[in-house]
């Protein structure tokens, strides 16, 4: 096009002496001749800057790789960070790929074999108890390596603390029973994400970002509202959830995390000491009225708080957390009675077929 117009003036009247008779035709094949010719060129360049890009983009990724092997998964991510602006998703799924490593970050078998054991560490706790209040006699072994306080002893709900080293918090473990609601209507609660915003008002936002397709371990962007003037608190953390027909047990584990897709954001604090395991244990079936739970729970919201207003608020906070699932769950499943002939599962017996996570 541009050979065209700089040719044009010079057809007039210059083209005749140069070229004689027929200019008009010899020039439109010179012009022919040197588009296909610059067509060429373009296209060998543009193979040639391919080829250039896709030799950096690996030598990119196995850059990232050792810096990665160096540094530790953490470092790397700080640096980047603090150094780049997210305003690409490709790139950022590609970052994603290339530092989240589910070998390393995955909830193993042996994670929920732990969490089951708590089961039976709650239940000496619980016997402890109950000999203190009687006025029996107590093992002194027993008695001497116990690091759990016990702040709250009702029949159906009981909490322990015990500090956590080299910090003025508390790790809290929480033992009680509900008999209104099934195992599943429980759990399902608290594993169907989509219904979090329905029942705890102070979710600003929460949703999967990731999914570990062997364990079916997720990573959860969790944005929590706190009391005005503090910002809100955001977690992310890996969990995953399992039904165990074998031991009957039910078992909900999350640990704080870091992930490429969430970096942290000027409008919420991030919570990076995370850690929660909810252990379900039905008196008779998942589907029949009647249970005990057992949750252990740790984290660090960075807050101004004093230690003892703090700890106040934490276990005060437990409770009104799970009296608000129970309170969902009652709902839900009271709804999912008047439907339950509708909505059986004929091959399980689950009147929650599509809400099930196993």
């Amino acid at each position: 096009r541009c050979i065209s117009r700089t040719v044009t003036g010079f057809t007039n009247g210059s083209s005749k002496l140069l070229l004689g008779q027929n200019s008009n035709e010899k020039l439109q094949f010179f012009i022919s001749n040197v588009s296909e010719k610059l067509n060429l060129l373009s296209i060998v360049l543009t193979q040639q800057c391919n080829r250039v890009a896709a030799l950096r983009l690996r030598r990119a990724y196995q850059i990232l790789l050792l810096y990665q092997r160096i540094y530790g998964e953490q470092l790397l991510m700080h640096k980047i960070k603090s150094h780049v602006r997210f305003k690409s998703r490709p790139l950022l799924a590609f970052l994603s790929a290339a530092i989240f490593q589910w070998e390393k970050e995955r909830v193993s078998d042996e994670e929920l074999e732990k969490c089951a054991e708590e089961i039976e560490e709650v239940n000496k706790l619980v016997e402890l108890s109950q000999r203190m209040q009687q006025g029996l006699e107590i093992d002194t072994n027993l008695f001497e390596s116990n690091e759990w306080e016990q702040m709250v002893n009702q029949s159906d709900f009981k909490i322990w603390r015990r500090l956590i080293q080299d910090s003025s918090l508390y790790q809290y473990r929480v033992f009680g029973h509900f008999s209104d609601i099934p195992p599943r209507a429980f759990y399902n609660t608290q594993v169907d994400l989509g219904y979090w915003k329905d029942w705890d008002k102070n979710t600003v936002e929460v949703k999967v970002i990731d999914k570990d397709d062997k364990t079916e371990s997720e990573v959860v962007h969790w944005v929590y509202k706190f009391p005005y003037p503090m910002y809100p608190r955001d977690y992310v953390y890996v969990r995953r959830c399992e039904v165990n027909a074998n031991t009957g047990i039910m078992i909900i584990t999350a640990r704080a995390t870091e992930h490429p897709m969430c970096p942290e954001s000027d409008t919420c604090v991030r919570v990076a000491t995370y850690c929660s395991q909810m252990v379900i244990k039905p008196h008779t079936t998942f589907e029949e009225n009647g249970f005990d739970y057992i949750m252990t729970y740790f984290d660090d919201p960075k807050t101004n708080f004093p230690p003892m207003c703090y700890n106040w608020m934490a276990s005060t906070g437990v409770h009104e957390f799970l009296e608000k699932v129970h309170k969902a769950a009652l709902k839900k499943h009271e709804r999912s009675i008047e439907y339950s002939a509708a909505r059986i599962d004929n091959t399980s017996g689950n009147i929650y077929p599509n809400m099930v996570h196993q």
